[in-house]
């Protein structure tokens, strides 16, 4: 099977349209009447994707077990413990990826980082060695009272091609980032908070229960915001409690008993089906069912990934088999690495320029540096099949983050950028590549016959 590189290394869009650079194929934007936003948990991109190597060379993930940590890697007693496609489908503990285990997974336990004390910042080191991955899964899984003692060597491993069949297909026939980054190192809530509002307000730390219920505020607001101020519409999907209703001003229009901005995911198939989708949709999976994430379908650790595959596949296929197929962008995402190893540093990142009120002086940290790389996926009737995106993690113009859904989202619709991030971000009509819409994406994806288990 044929596929295609696009790079976006020798020539980019400006914010209005212009090109900046030698040459560039213009993404088809202004065909996209509506977006479609998907964002799951907790899956570096080599631990998702990384395999996808050995069938696209163009991925920028793993072969042959090239990489590895060791236990310790100071003194480096123990043998290394290679990646491998060997991933089971859930997780008996959940990797820890607070802020300051995160400064542990990149720089190692030398890093001046103290979860314990929570004394630790981002070191002045580039690029991040990604040595301490394991060392963190091996503290997890061993602490005292787990039912994980002896597996954090799981952080290390990854999915083989076909254990998520449905997310696997998209990657392999739409447009797949390699080098799309969480927004900061650290955990779900400030870097969902990004998606939203191009910024965490200062937080880097998982946010307590008093610390949500009394609310979050942005100095520039929402996309949400920006977006009704412009006269288009938005709704947020969601199954169970959702994150956004942290957010003071989604917070009001969540608990309204006449909201049109909220609605249960089981709706969503119907909605597409009727016609009725806003020009922005945002979707959140099940998180915490009561029992510890076990039953959701966010693909979290500790739930079954495979819940979320079919997440991913009913979402797909409505659109797919609807009226809004030519004229709407999916995109799936990941919100943070969760824990598992992704062998690509973090890339520098433009300061969101905010306040931070919501910062830890604890944690002194600039925002100036992404989080570890998570799965991207843009889908829609103008992405070549097998497009890949980005070849050198070096080139800045294959940079991509949550903000990047933002500025893509402003550019389309003449909206202001709320920080500086999302004013900087590249933007997503790269993967845009075809000047005619195709129709032969699949109306449904299969499970293939004999699927890796």
């Amino acid at each position: 099977m044929t596929r295609t590189i696009y790079i976006l290394g020798v020539g980019r869009p400006d914010r209005n349209g212009g090109l900046k650079g030698n040459s560039y194929m213009q993404g088809n934007l202004q065909s996209i009447q509506h977006f479609v936003v998907l964002m799951l948990e907790n899956r570096s991109f080599d631990h998702m994707v990384g395999y996808l190597k050995t069938i696209n060379p163009n991925v920028y993930g793993l072969a042959n077990g090239e990489y590895s940590n060791y236990p310790d890697p100071l003194t480096k007693l123990q043998p290394p413990v290679p990646v491998s496609p060997t991933a089971d489908f859930a997780m008996s503990f959940d990797p820890p990826h607070e802020f300051c285990d995160v400064q542990k997974q990149l720089y190692g336990p030398d890093s001046g980082s103290d979860s314990t004390s929570e004394n630790c910042s981002s070191p002045p080191i580039f690029p991040a060695p990604m040595i301490g991955f394991l060392y963190c899964g091996n503290a997890a899984a061993d602490a005292p009272g787990s039912n994980a003692v002896g597996q954090g060597f799981r952080v290390m491993q990854c999915f083989a091609p076909g254990q998520a069949p449905f997310i696997t297909s998209l990657a392999q026939e739409f447009a797949l980032f390699n080098f799309w980054y969480s927004s900061l190192p650290g955990p779900t809530w400030p870097n969902r908070f990004f998606v939203h509002a191009a910024t965490s307000g200062g937080l880097t730390d998982s946010p307590d229960t008093e610390q949500i219920i009394l609310g979050y505020s942005f100095k520039a607001g929402t996309i949400y915001n920006a977006l009704a101020n412009a006269g288009k519409d938005w709704r947020i999907y969601h199954d169970g409690l959702p994150q956004t209703a942290g957010i003071d001003s989604l917070r009001f229009a969540y608990i309204d008993p006449f909201t049109k901005h909220f609605r249960e995911m089981k709706h969503f198939a119907q909605d597409v089906k009727d016609g009725i989708l806003p020009e922005y949709t945002f979707i959140e999976p099940q998180y915490d069912t009561g029992d510890n994430y076990v039953n959701g379908n966010s693909m979290h650790p500790l739930n079954d990934i495979r819940e979320g595959d079919a997440l991913v596949k009913g979402i797909y296929e409505a659109l797919r088999n609807s009226n809004y197929w030519q004229n709407t962008m999916l995109i799936i995402t990941f919100d943070e690495h969760g824990g598992f190893y992704d062998h690509v540093p973090p890339a520098p990142a433009v300061p969101t320029g905010d306040d931070t009120k919501y910062s830890n002086p604890a944690h002194p940290f600039g925002f100036n540096l992404h989080g570890i790389r998570v799965p991207a996926i843009v889908i829609s009737a103008y992405t070549q099949k097998g497009t890949v995106i980005g070849d050198n993690p070096g080139d800045t113009t294959t940079v991509f983050d949550h903000a990047s859904i933002l500025a893509t989202v402003e550019k389309r619709f003449g909206l202001p950028a709320l920080t500086a991030r999302d004013k900087a971000a590249n933007t997503l009509d790269v993967a845009l590549n075809l000047a005619n819409p195709r129709d032969d994406a699949p109306a449904t994806l299969q499970i293939p016959s004999s699927p890796t288990n």
